[in-house]
Protein backbone atom coordinates (compact mmCIF):
# COMPACT_ATOMS: atom_id res chain seq x y z
CA UNK A 1 0.00 0.00 0.00
CA UNK A 2 1.43 3.19 -0.95
CA UNK A 3 1.89 5.81 1.84
CA UNK A 4 -1.05 8.44 1.80
CA UNK A 5 -3.17 6.99 -0.06
CA UNK A 6 -5.22 4.75 1.39
CA UNK A 7 -5.45 6.45 4.77
CA UNK A 8 -8.40 6.81 6.93
CA UNK A 9 -8.82 10.76 7.81
CA UNK A 10 -7.67 12.09 10.86
CA UNK A 11 -10.60 13.65 12.98
CA UNK A 12 -9.97 15.52 16.59
CA UNK A 13 -11.76 13.30 19.36
CA UNK A 14 -12.75 16.46 21.11
CA UNK A 15 -14.08 18.81 18.44
CA UNK A 16 -14.14 16.50 15.24
CA UNK A 17 -12.13 19.06 13.13
CA UNK A 18 -10.40 16.96 10.44
CA UNK A 19 -6.66 16.70 11.09
CA UNK A 20 -4.82 17.00 7.60
CA UNK A 21 -1.42 17.49 8.98
CA UNK A 22 0.62 16.32 12.10
CA UNK A 23 1.26 19.96 12.58
CA UNK A 24 -1.89 20.51 14.14
CA UNK A 25 -1.82 17.50 16.33
CA UNK A 26 -1.87 18.12 19.79
CA UNK A 27 0.72 17.61 22.32
CA UNK A 28 1.76 15.62 25.28
CA UNK A 29 3.31 17.13 28.54
CA UNK A 30 6.85 15.64 27.32
CA UNK A 31 6.23 17.52 23.94
CA UNK A 32 5.46 14.43 21.88
CA UNK A 33 2.65 14.83 19.39
CA UNK A 34 -0.48 13.27 20.40
CA UNK A 35 -2.72 12.38 17.21
CA UNK A 36 -6.02 12.15 18.70
CA UNK A 37 -6.40 15.50 19.25
CA UNK A 38 -5.90 19.05 17.79
CA UNK A 39 -3.60 21.37 18.89
CA UNK A 40 -6.68 23.65 19.59
CA UNK A 41 -8.23 21.29 21.84
CA UNK A 42 -5.36 19.11 23.61
CA UNK A 43 -1.33 20.84 24.57
CA UNK A 44 1.20 19.56 27.11
CA UNK A 45 -1.07 16.80 28.18
CA UNK A 46 -4.56 18.44 29.08
CA UNK A 47 -7.08 19.44 27.44
CA UNK A 48 -7.21 23.42 26.59
CA UNK A 49 -10.64 24.18 28.25
CA UNK A 50 -11.16 21.26 30.51
CA UNK A 51 -14.75 21.85 31.54
CA UNK A 52 -16.03 22.92 28.41
CA UNK A 53 -19.23 21.04 28.06
CA UNK A 54 -20.61 19.03 25.11
CA UNK A 55 -23.71 21.95 24.01
CA UNK A 56 -20.83 24.35 24.54
CA UNK A 57 -18.35 22.67 22.23
CA UNK A 58 -20.79 22.68 19.96
CA UNK A 59 -21.59 26.15 20.04
CA UNK A 60 -17.99 26.78 19.64
CA UNK A 61 -17.64 24.83 16.66
CA UNK A 62 -21.05 25.68 15.49
CA UNK A 63 -19.12 29.38 15.16
CA UNK A 64 -16.16 28.19 13.03
CA UNK A 65 -18.19 26.12 10.50
CA UNK A 66 -20.34 29.17 9.40
CA UNK A 67 -17.31 31.22 9.19
CA UNK A 68 -16.24 28.29 7.41
CA UNK A 69 -19.28 29.33 4.44
CA UNK A 70 -21.41 26.18 6.09
CA UNK A 71 -25.35 26.99 7.64
CA UNK A 72 -25.78 27.50 10.76
CA UNK A 73 -28.22 24.38 11.15
CA UNK A 74 -26.33 22.32 9.01
CA UNK A 75 -23.12 22.82 11.34
CA UNK A 76 -25.27 22.46 14.33
CA UNK A 77 -27.17 18.88 13.11
CA UNK A 78 -23.56 17.80 11.92
CA UNK A 79 -22.20 18.25 15.31
CA UNK A 80 -24.90 16.92 17.18
CA UNK A 81 -24.31 13.68 15.47
CA UNK A 82 -20.57 13.24 15.57
CA UNK A 83 -19.71 15.01 18.85
CA UNK A 84 -20.91 12.34 20.96
CA UNK A 85 -19.25 9.70 19.05
CA UNK A 86 -15.88 10.82 19.97
CA UNK A 87 -13.61 9.74 22.30
CA UNK A 88 -13.75 13.16 24.36
CA UNK A 89 -17.27 12.91 24.76
CA UNK A 90 -18.28 8.96 24.91
CA UNK A 91 -15.87 8.11 27.47
CA UNK A 92 -18.90 7.86 30.46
Amino acid sequence: MEQGQNQEQIFCQSCSMPIQDSALWGTEQDGSKNSEYCMYCYEAGEFKQPDISLQEMTDLCTGFMVQEGMAEDTARQMLAEQLPRLKRWNAS
